[in-house]
């Protein structure tokens, strides 16, 4: 009688099951926005040729931070993997993390234009 009890409850799931769910959604949109988003990076880039050196870009900050938003942006994307696999409850934060970078990539390319 017991054996019944026992085998009608909810099935017991491993811990780490479908925890590849979250990183795969995560790195096919990082992986489809990157290559928009290095080509609108080197546009806002040849926005700043009429910037001479003897007259500073007031745009340099902001570009310097797309940059360092699209190295954020591909190191999120290979170090979600491991800290989804690791980190349950955070799984879905850190899976957003890539994509955030990007967002915050395009914000500050589109300062850097309204900068000039």
């Amino acid at each position: 009688m017991s054996e019944s009890a026992h085998t009608a409850a909810a099935p017991n799931r491993p811990v780490h099951d479908r925890w590849w769910r979250a990183p795969l959604i995560s790195t096919a949109v990082t992986l489809m926005l990157l290559p928009p988003a290095i080509v609108f990076r080197g546009l806002a880039e040849m926005t700043t040729d009429p910037c001479t050196s003897t007259d500073p870009c007031p745009a340099v900050p902001y570009l310097a931070a797309a940059s360092s938003a699209l190295i954020a942006a591909q190191i999120a994307t290979v170090l979600q993997w491991p800290a989804a696999w690791l980190f349950r409850r955070a799984r879905v934060a850190v899976s957003l993390a890539p994509v955030a970078a990007l967002a915050v990539e395009m914000i500050a390319i589109t300062s850097a234009g309204s900068a000039r």
